[in-house]
């Protein structure tokens, strides 16, 4: 069976088109593909944020560690506010809630 010239043009045409559809489905949905490359980056946007406020929290959580180790008041007051300690000569009045 032999095709006319314009036939097999067509033919040709209608693969070219079917195999560049095939291409751009596989870059755009495959493994790997674009929709993919913007979740991943979406991804490392949230984790980057997530770096940053991990790292806001280790420099405050570090000065925190330094003024105690620096400041004896430091110590003093923690002592007062979070475990009700007194020093001696000090009157203590607890108030009902």
């Amino acid at each position: 069976m032999t095709f006319s010239r314009k036939a097999k043009r067509e033919l040709s045409w209608i693969l070219l088109f079917t195999g560049c559809l095939a291409l751009l489905s596989i870059l755009l949905f495959g493994d790997g593909g674009l929709i993919q490359l913007r979740k991943y980056r979406a991804e490392l946007r949230e984790l980057q944020l997530e770096n940053l406020d991990l790292r806001q929290q280790r420099s405050d959580y570090l000065r925190k560690i330094d003024k105690l180790k620096t400041d004896p008041y430091q110590w003093e007051r923690i002592a007062r506010e979070q475990y009700n300690f007194a020093l001696e000569g000090d009157i203590i009045v607890n108030l009902p809630d």
